[in-house]
């Protein structure tokens, strides 16, 4: 211990800096400018550095302690330590920040269409059905058009609501203009999980018993709805989902890579719920009112189709599939090629195994 009190230069800029740094962290949580929270490994960090530079010989007997011949690598190690606790600490906050600006997009997009029902023609404005389709967005100003006339084909007439992610094309007026739906337009892209997910809060808050996923690209034909619709009420099912794979057809089929992809994905998910879905990347989906209320509160973000499978399946909800055709989108792209399906691909099997060991909401 000796040596323990004994102060030189050095030493005392670091105790005047490590309390100068405690002080500043106090009284910035004191003012509210940093929550309580956030300031706990701010603090603990000060005080580590306060032991370190009043006890000179600290980092040996940490490193007597450790077993550690090289002491400088305790030095190391301590600031690799406090690195990876900010980085753990920055991600815990963005992702707080992330989901609250999630729900002010989608609560300012619903907020804005709902004053805006004044100015709307009544054939759109009025509910005239109790099932919704919902149909996602981004970027399709040429596909949307004929993508609602499909839709309105139908005997069953049913309401749409077209959901524009934050596009920077012209998918917005496009919508509009066809007069035939109702437009939810997001100031900012959400991905297709936070898109979906504004249209179940509009059908849950207005009252429909159905809502059918559709997607905004064209491969989905209005037509096949029934086949889902009809499966929800025959098979006593909360979702239903449009298979390309249930059997074989001779429609549209995606890419190689995709369709590896889709065979990984069923059978990490039948391994997972004791149940083979044949297509968990199908975006071609119906929805009972109980599943619905449960989504406005727990559906997944960014590429969700698998990862929702996982999810309504751990919390008891029935699901079961049906064979659809498919087509061809008649223009653009997709957003994932490339390298990115390889990048999908493992982020939503990570996310699948977290859902997976997550207890039932």
């Amino acid at each position: 211990m000796q040596g323990f009190f004994l102060v030189d230069r050095i030493q005392l800029v670091s105790i005047l800096f490590s309390l100068a740094v405690f002080a500043t962290i106090f009284l910035l949580v004191k003012n509210r400018k940093v929550k309580e929270e956030y300031s706990i490994l701010w603090f603990a960090t000060a005080v580590v550095f306060l032991y370190l530079s009043i006890d000179r010989f600290a980092v040996d007997r940490l490193g007597d302690l450790f077993g550690i011949a090289y002491k400088p690598t305790i030095i190391l190690l301590l600031i690799a330590g406090f690195i990876t606790l900010v980085l753990v600490h920055i991600t815990v906050v963005i992702t707080r920040l992330t989901d609250q600006n999630k729900e002010v997009i989608q609560e300012l997009a619903l907020a804005n269409l709902s004053r805006k029902f004044p100015n709307i023609p009544p054939a759109v404005a009025q509910k005239k059905s109790d099932f919704l389709v919902i149909v996602p967005a981004y970027n399709e100003a040429e596909n949307i058009g004929r993508v609602i006339a499909d839709i309105k084909s139908l005997e069953l007439d049913p309401d749409i609501l077209v959901i524009n992610d934050g596009s920077h094309d012209r998918t917005y007026d496009a919508a509009k203009a066809t007069r035939k739906a109702l437009v939810v337009n997001l100031p900012n892209n959400l991905g297709i999980g936070g898109a979906v997910q504004t249209g179940f809060k509009w059908a849950a808050r207005n009252g429909y018993s159905v809502a059918v996923q559709f997607d905004g690209d064209g491969q989905h034909i209005a037509a096949e709805i029934p086949k889902l619709l009809n499966a929800l009420d025959d098979r006593g099912a909360s979702m239903v989902i449009g298979s390309r794979f249930l059997k074989k057809h001779s429609g549209y089929r995606s890419t190689f890579a995709r369709r590896l992809g889709i065979k990984v994905f069923m059978a990490v998910n039948s391994l997972l719920i004791g149940q083979t879905i044949t297509d968990n990347t199908s975006g071609f989906r119906a929805y009972d009112r109980k599943a619905i209320e449960f989504l406005v509160r727990n559906y997944p973000v960014d590429y969700p189709e698998p990862e929702a499978v996982i999810l309504l399946g751990k919390n008891g909800f029935t699901l079961t599939e049906v064979s659809t055709d498919m087509q061809e989108r008649q223009s653009g792209g997709s957003s994932i090629h490339g390298f990115l399906n390889l990048y999908y691909m493992v982020k939503v099997l990570l996310a699948v195994f977290m859902t997976a060991l997550r207890k039932p909401v």
